[in-house]
């Protein structure tokens, strides 16, 4: 299950991810089919995905209004309290079962993409009776374990990737990792303050946005992660030490059970390699200027 969970994860990360912002095919039909094919892989329509997500850069983790309400459905401060973020592990638990498909209806709509809603939806169903019919113990032991805990994974990583941002400032609202093993493997995600700013920039030259927009980046208060994000935990008290809001800090400033470890802690791999530029301060991009409509 590990492998499974874990290549669940890399390609609502990696694959899915890059798809929504630059489609593979030239061909619609491909792109579509493609689309179709994925959202039996990810357990729910390609349509919501990426509607969510483009919701996700659109409003870039916002802080809830007065009524309480964030217009980002991913935001990390939507259950929170107080304006503070939520707890990250009620934010990564909870997450896979706060997905909001009516609001992705009424926006496929809009878009006229109804048709290709109900065709990966009708996807998904019947991958999930054709999984049943072939073995019923493998859809619960292996199958819905696996949707799950790859969805927490996927939270935790975006939980990091803008935990210590500040939603009102684009140059800071979301974090950056820079280490070199992590960014081969993982096709530059850690350049993600970089993909916000340019989400429709392919994901091979992020490090050249990096650079192009370095004198708007280089600010004090812009969170750099010592950690790949979904390792960021381990980093969670010197974020919030050493950049967030003092009258957020405190409430955040523990968490039970996970310590505060120093590189001399991490294995010589781990600090020498993962770590090497993630102690800079040097930053990344620029504005959200589009927004890439998958059909």
């Amino acid at each position: 299950m590990p492998i499974c969970v874990f290549l669940f994860w890399y390609n609502g990360l990696v694959a899915s991810h890059n798809f929504v912002h630059t489609p593979w095919f030239k061909s619609d039909r491909l792109n579509q089919l493609y689309l179709i094919l994925n959202s039996i892989n990810i357990g729910l329509p390609m349509v919501h995905y990426s509607c969510e997500h483009f919701k996700h850069h659109r409003y870039g983790n916002d802080r809830p209004d007065a009524q309480g309400r964030t217009l980002d459905p991913t935001s990390t401060f939507a259950g929170g309290k107080n304006g503070q973020h939520e707890h990250p592990v009620s934010y990564c638990t909870l997450g896979p079962f706060r997905m909001d498909f009516l609001a992705t209806v009424h926006e496929a709509r809009k878009k006229g993409e109804t048709k290709q809603l109900c065709l990966e939806l009708t996807a998904c169903v019947l991958g999930l009776l054709l999984f049943l019919a072939m073995s019923w113990h493998y859809v619960l032991a292996m199958l819905l374990p696996t949707l799950y805990f790859g969805w927490v994974l996927e939270h935790l990583e975006n939980y990091y990737e803008h935990f210590g941002g500040i939603p009102e400032d684009r140059y800071a609202n979301s974090t950056s990792y820079y280490g070199r093993l992590y960014n081969l493997l993982f096709c530059n995600e850690g350049y993600h303050q970089e993909h916000h700013l340019r989400p429709g920039v392919h994901w091979s030259k992020r490090e050249q946005v990096r650079l192009e927009l370095q004198e708007s980046l280089n600010r004090p208060h812009r969170v750099i992660l010592r950690f790949p994000p979904t390792l960021a935990w381990l980093d969670h008290q010197r974020i919030v030490r050493q950049y967030m809001q003092p009258e957020v800090a405190p409430a955040l400033a523990t968490l039970d059970g996970l310590p505060d470890l120093l590189p001399s802690d991490l294995p010589d791999l781990l600090a020498n390699d993962l770590l090497s530029n993630g102690l800079s301060n040097s930053l990344s991009e620029g504005l959200v200027t589009s927004e890439v409509v998958v059909s």
